[in-house]
């Protein structure tokens, strides 16, 4: 590589250091990465809205059955590569080139072992247009393959606002040439299209976003431990793929196809939400956290107002969704889904605390300890199958009751392990925890209350008004606690700067200096 190569690949993965353009460029690229997630959402549920009036459902259901083979195979699209290059300390030109050339040639093994089953789907469905549309999709590996690192790269430098541009624009342009083929009267070949356009225009983007040109591949760069620590994410994500997907496939086999739809509508309400500020969170912290993890007192200080961000939206979130199940399935899926209350609530209750535990795993990710992280991962889903069985008896909600199992008898030791030789601990945790947790708790004997005495059946306005007088308990609940209001000031004031919001803060939310998010 040429030294002016050199000087443009130390600009292109440059990252800030200094404490305030850190902390700027975090906020933000947690805004970014959270409004991207939300309009991606709405895309894709608008999409589903339109196409859904120009195909017919058997379009729908052939690109399902090509999709849930290709689910368990998108595990091993990266080998874990993507978490290696965000948390390596020091990250060079050939270790890059290696990995990209890595990335590159899974790609095509998983493209071709998709394709192998091509004949295999089409013949176990008796559907021979399964063979076909198998094929099609297929070739997105190759286009992931070939920009997993320049996605990855992104991600380690901190360029949210690309990645949610990318996502955003990658899911439009898809749904374009799905809707124009449909009116075209291409039938399932529109939901193919979909699939495998979007995968192109995300790769194109990562590429455009992020302008780097690989090397040849060296063996020599060091890249050993990479792979390793690869090796290990991969595997934590196969282990947790198949365990959060066993207790759909025991209910249905077990309690039949009814079951385990009102199962799966129930579990998808209670995610659907949680998801869309857990998952933005994680990928922002793992990248944040892999650049200070040299730096002790900071890494701790991100962490736990990380961790209080988090905890000040999930903890209530997830109560007030167990305390009113029953509105919330009455009312989002109607009445027809009232089976689905009892799961839907345990479901809440097990979920309250889940992105909250899970921040641990980024800390282990970022930290280096992916053996570690492999390990707790498989423990853990051990355990989670072998309550899912011991819940079979009490039928579909017996089941979904082994996530509240697994939750409180695993925390503690999981958080233990997890934080072990790290900058965090337990104590920090659950310190960090202890205000929204308590904030929550009033929160949910005054609606207990409140919904005991209400004269009205659920209804959209019902439910609102239910939402609003929790949410007004909470926050004054947060404020009345010894040192909340310090902490609320602090977390708010100190996400509304960096965006520019501050102008907005009611006068309880503007604080003092030593307040703010360091």
């Amino acid at each position: 590589m040429t030294q002016g190569s050199h000087e443009q690949f130390s600009r292109l993965i440059d990252t800030p250091t200094g404490t305030e353009e850190f902390k700027t460029k975090t906020v933000r690229s947690g805004a970014y990465a959270m409004t991207g997630e939300a309009v991606d959402f709405v895309l894709r549920l608008a999409s589903v809205v339109i196409l859904a009036r120009l195909l017919a459902p058997e379009y729908f259901g052939l690109i399902s059955m090509v999709t849930a083979v290709t689910a368990i195979a998108d595990r091993f699209k990266d080998l874990g590569l993507a978490s290696a290059t965000i948390q390596s300390p020091t990250l060079t030109y050939a270790q890059l080139s290696t990995l990209f050339w890595v990335n590159t040639l899974v790609g095509i093994v998983m493209a071709g072992a998709v394709a192998a089953l091509a004949y295999p789907i089409a013949l176990f469905y008796g559907d021979p247009r399964l063979t076909y549309i198998t094929l099609a999709i297929a070739t997105s590996f190759l286009w992931s393959g070939a920009a997993n690192q320049h996605h990855a790269l992104l991600r380690r430098t901190m360029r949210f606002r690309q990645i949610a541009v990318i996502q955003v624009a990658a899911s439009a342009l898809s749904i374009v040439v799905a809707v124009a083929m449909a009116i075209q009267g291409l039938g399932y070949w529109a939901l193919v299209a979909r699939e495998v356009s979007r995968n192109v225009f995300v790769s194109v983007g990562a590429w455009i976003c992020f302008p780097w040109m690989p090397g040849l591949p060296s063996m020599s760069s060091g890249v050993g431990r990479m792979l390793r620590f690869g090796a290990d994410i991969t595997g934590f994500n196969v282990a947790f793929f198949i365990s959060q997907s066993m207790d759909q496939v025991l209910i249905g086999r077990i309690f039949g196809a009814h079951a385990l739809g009102i199962y799966r509508q129930g579990y998808q309400l209670v995610l659907a939400p949680m998801n869309q500020i857990a998952y933005p969170v994680r990928v922002v912290t793992e990248s944040a956290l892999s650049r200070l993890q040299t730096e002790v007192e900071a890494y701790q200080r991100y962490y736990r107002n990380i961790l209080k961000a988090v905890s000040l939206v999930t903890i209530p979130l997830g109560l007030f969704m167990a305390v009113y199940a029953e509105e919330i399935v009455a009312v989002v899926l109607g009445e027809q889904w009232l089976d689905a209350i009892p799961i839907f609530r345990v479901l809440a209750i097990a979920a309250f605390l889940q992105p909250a535990g899970a921040t641990a795993g980024a800390v282990m990710i970022s930290c280096g300890h992916s053996r570690r992280f492999f390990w707790l991962g498989l423990l853990s889903s051990v355990v989670l199958v072998l309550l899912f069985v011991a819940g079979i008896p009490y039928g579909p909600t017996g089941v979904a009751s082994a996530h509240i199992w697994a939750l409180w008898l695993l925390l503690v030791p999981k958080l233990y392990w997890s934080f072990k030789n790290t900058p965090v601990s337990v104590g920090i945790f659950f310190s960090s925890i202890a205000r929204p947790l308590a904030a929550g708790t009033a929160m949910v004997a005054v609606s207990l209350a409140f919904k005991s005495v209400r004269l009205t059946g659920p209804d959209a306005a019902g439910l609102a008004g239910d939402l609003a007088v929790a949410a007004a308990v909470y926050l004054g609940a947060c404020l009345l606690i010894p040192g909340g209001r310090a902490e609320l000031t602090g977390l708010v004031s100190g996400v509304a700067e960096p965006l520019g919001l501050s102008r907005f803060l009611p006068a309880w939310a503007t604080p003092a200096a030593n307040n703010r998010l360091p």
